[in-house]
């Protein structure tokens, strides 16, 4: 493959408001400076005419953190709308072509927001809401933009301004996110985002059961002013070619399944994508090395400007190195690393009594698909199977220690190969009868 795959990942959460005190606060957190929060002091920072009792350096990275363009969040669909509206018209992605002449091209990592106690930064709350806002968009609009998956793990305080550091101590709500995605919405995803770049071992294992493809590794010689408080890629590789990551640890190279991808960030104030590290993916692709040049932002941000100045510098470096590149979807840029297998997964399912036997036709990428149910009484579970053989054999029983079979709606489960082909299956039952649907995605 002659040319670099670019992707551009946009992680997906609706409108955000953000009340001063929540600004100031952050700072506080950050920089360790108080400031009282009001919108003089605030006008104050934009203006870079405020007293900090920082070094030189800490104040540089002060205002590019905290500045009117990153700030400005867009606070409301009104207001998403608008900047939407430009993203995605065709006159504006043709501004932007690869060396083939191909439209920028994004992919967005959807999140859904449910469950917060509290929700001060007024988000938009409930299953599919951005999904199917963006799948409508895409639709509509006809680019040939793609959604993947985005998460952020419950915190304790379980506010909407927090985010925790565990998948799975503070809530299920990975299990029942992905559960709605596969029966209500036949989806389930390849590859992943995760929420302010959070991976620990507990994450680790998770992915590594069902999704192949994370584009999560922000490690960078930049100054890190999370201060070891959130994601950790400090000793993960600097090159832009994908690794395996360890089992123990994510941030090794390792015998681990799934592909980790570097993903550094624009138009925001930590790990960020600049003229060295695009001018570093393309010399590295100049050895003949397996790179992804990948980079993410927020829709709740001005992304206009992100824009402008990735593909300036995406032109600069294609001149010096004399390689193509090309705006790619997130799996087909793994994808094009790999060698596509000979055949597509192909489920036999068999009903004997209270019990479903599932077989696949060759190795899926994790031990077990992802299983979810859905009961007459609208409540959604994830379960494991009774695994007989792993990666491709396995049975579920419908009894009294899980659920009996005439109060179950739908029973689904989907799994991703190797390569990220993704297949998903679909069984609705009702009264004796049942009907199965196979969805490739």
């Amino acid at each position: 493959m002659k040319y670099i795959s670019v992707v551009h990942l946009v992680d997906t959460e609706g409108p955000l408001y953000e009340p001063l005190n929540i600004t100031f606060n952050r700072i506080k957190e950050t920089f360790g400076v108080k400031i009282k929060a009001n919108k003089s002091n605030l006008k104050k920072i934009f203006k870079k005419d405020i007293d900090l009792n920082l070094n030189s350096k800490l104040k540089k990275k002060f205002f590019e953190s905290f500045n009117e363009r990153i700030l400005n969040y867009k606070k409301n669909w009104k207001e998403i709308n608008s900047q939407n509206k430009i993203l995605f018209s065709k006159k504006f992605r043709s501004r932007y072509k690869d060396s083939f002449g191909q439209n920028w091209k994004i992919n967005w990592n959807c999140v859904d927001h449910i469950n917060y106690k509290s929700n001060p930064q007024r988000k938009t709350l409930g299953y599919h809401k951005i999904f199917d806002y963006y799948k409508n968009r895409i639709l509509k609009s006809g680019i040939k933009d793609s959604i993947h998956f985005h998460f952020h793990p419950t915190s304790i305080p379980n506010s909407s301004n927090t985010t925790g550091n565990h998948y799975f101590s503070n809530s299920d709500n990975i299990f029942q996110i992905l559960c709605r995605r596969i029966i209500d919405r036949n989806w389930f995803p390849s590859v992943y985002r995760p929420g302010f770049h959070i991976e620990n071992p507990d994450s680790n294992w998770f992915l590594e059961q069902f999704i192949p493809f994370d584009y999560s590794n922000q490690s960078c010689s930049q100054i890190n002013t999370n201060t070891e408080r959130f994601e950790n890629w400090e000793y993960a590789s600097k090159s832009w070619s994908p690794y395996h990551p360890d089992h123990d640890d994510y941030q090794k190279k390792g015998s681990c399944r799934r592909w980790v991808a570097r993903c550094l960030n624009v138009g925001t104030r930590i790990a960020l994508l600049n003229q060295s590290e695009v001018d570093r993916a393309f010399a590295e692709k100049k050895k003949n090395k397996k790179v992804i040049l990948a980079f993410t932002n927020h829709d709740f941000r001005s992304m206009e400007h992100d824009f402008n100045n990735t593909y300036r510098m995406l032109l600069n470096s294609s001149k010096k190195y004399k390689i193509r590149f090309k705006f790619s979807d997130a799996r087909e840029a793994f994808q094009n690393l790999l060698i596509k297998p000979k055949k597509n997964i192909k489920f036999k399912i068999n009903f004997i009594d209270d019990k479903i036997f599932i077989k696949s036709n060759k190795k899926i990428f994790g031990p077990q698909p992802f299983l979810a149910i859905k009961t007459k009484d609208k409540n959604y579970y994830h379960e494991n199977f009774y695994i007989k053989k792993p990666f491709k054999e396995w049975i579920y029983s419908f009894d009294r220690h899980s659920i009996e079979k005439n109060k179950v709606d739908c029973f689904a489960f989907a799994a991703n190969d190797s390569y990220g082909s993704t297949v998903l299956v679909k069984i609705k039952f009702n009264n004796n009868r049942f009907t199965i649907k196979n969805y490739n995605l």
